[in-house]
């Protein structure tokens, strides 16, 4: 009886082991994750190309000379005269012909193409991007950088990433293009690791590994030992998925009263 009572055990707890697994209440399995890309795309839409070659042109034909707080880079906004990198940011892309967006449009959402936030002040430049969906930690040719200064905040200076080689893991190696650096239009290349703690993200390249000559064109030195990358605003979005970053993710302490006047 004993025998009978195990065997029949046995059997029940078989078909149902079957019911569970091949019925409706078999358990759902966990999808894998998604691969985020973080591969540096070679093949620019033609609005980018002409952003990159409008800010090298810029950088070629100021060639160091320092430039009043109004220039031309600030008429577009009534001759805006308190600091000038987003100004300069933002006058390359209008003469790139990339779409201008207003702060006060106000737009939500996942917009498509090719588009830029019209503003010269670096924190509402992040938001309106951020509104978007438009920010991530992941370089691209012809993302703003934006760079932030611990102790004053993630919303402090913005450039373009004129050229990127990737290093792996993470890294990359930045070319940038900044106006409103000591009263000119600067090229720096340094290196950024998406992985690193934010505060410490920039380094700057080894000495043996720096072939071009130091100028006030030109520098391998950070732009200040203070400075972050804080994010990059995507002008265009890539054929490859990158990671959207959020609130949490990007440091949006208010800037100081002079936020990129360097």
């Amino acid at each position: 009886m004993l025998r009978k009572l195990i065997t029949m055990g046995i059997l029940v707890v078989f078909y149902v082991s079957c019911f569970l697994l091949n019925g409706k209440a078999a358990s759902t399995p966990t999808p894998l994750p998604v691969e985020i890309t973080r591969k540096v795309q070679e093949h620019l839409p033609d609005q980018i190309q002409d952003l990159l070659e409008i800010a090298h042109r810029e950088w070629t034909d100021v060639a160091g000379k320092e430039l009043k707080r109004s220039n031309k880079y600030t008429q577009w906004l009534n001759e805006y005269d308190w600091g000038w990198c987003a100004g300069f940011v933002t006058w390359c892309t209008m003469e790139a012909g990339i779409r201008q967006v207003a702060f006060t449009d106000n737009v939500r959402g996942d917009v498509e193409g090719i588009v830029h936030l019209k503003e010269a002040s670096v924190g509402k430049m992040i938001t309106g991007y951020m509104r978007m969906n438009r920010v991530t930690n992941v370089p691209q040719k012809g993302f703003i950088v934006v760079y932030g200064q611990r102790g004053s905040g993630g919303a402090y200076h913005v450039g373009v990433v004129y050229d990127i080689q990737d290093l792996g893991e993470g890294r990359y190696r930045l070319t940038t293009i900044e106006g409103n650096m000591s009263n000119t239009v600067r090229m720096y290349i340094h290196d950024y690791d998406m992985n690193a703690k934010k505060a410490w993200d920039m380094k700057t390249i080894p000495q043996e590994e720096q072939k071009e000559e130091q100028t006030r064109m030109f520098s391998y030195k950070l732009q200040n030992n203070t400075w972050y990358i804080n994010c990059f605003l995507m002008t265009w979005i890539p054929e490859n998925e990158v990671p959207i970053l959020s609130e949490v993710d990007v440091s949006m302490t208010p800037p100081p009263s002079v936020e990129d006047n360097q």
